[in-house]
């Protein structure tokens, strides 16, 4: 690995470290998640673990259906589910 990377975690780099509460989070993973949208889609997960991934967040969006963060879990569930054709 570089250098730069090894300086630079994730969460700085994708603007997770500065957040103050639980809704910012929230807010920070959404524009996170908009991005991602708009960039070229790569393969880094097999098909069963990006299926265990869409349970396990569906699961946990359940918990609280109406906190952003767990809405927000809803939504990537949902986008996994449709990628793998569920």
């Amino acid at each position: 690995m570089s250098d730069e990377v090894m300086q630079d975690p994730l969460g700085k780099r994708y603007g997770l470290l500065d957040v103050r509460d639980l809704d910012e989070y929230a807010d920070a993973l959404t524009r996170l998640v908009e991005r991602g949208r708009r960039e070229r889609c790569a393969a880094v997960v097999s098909e069963a673990e990006a299926y265990a991934a869409a349970e396990l967040l569906g699961q946990f969006a359940q918990l609280d259906p109406h906190s952003p963060l767990n809405q927000l879990a809803a939504s990537l569930a949902s986008r996994i589910y449709r990628r793998l054709g569920a």
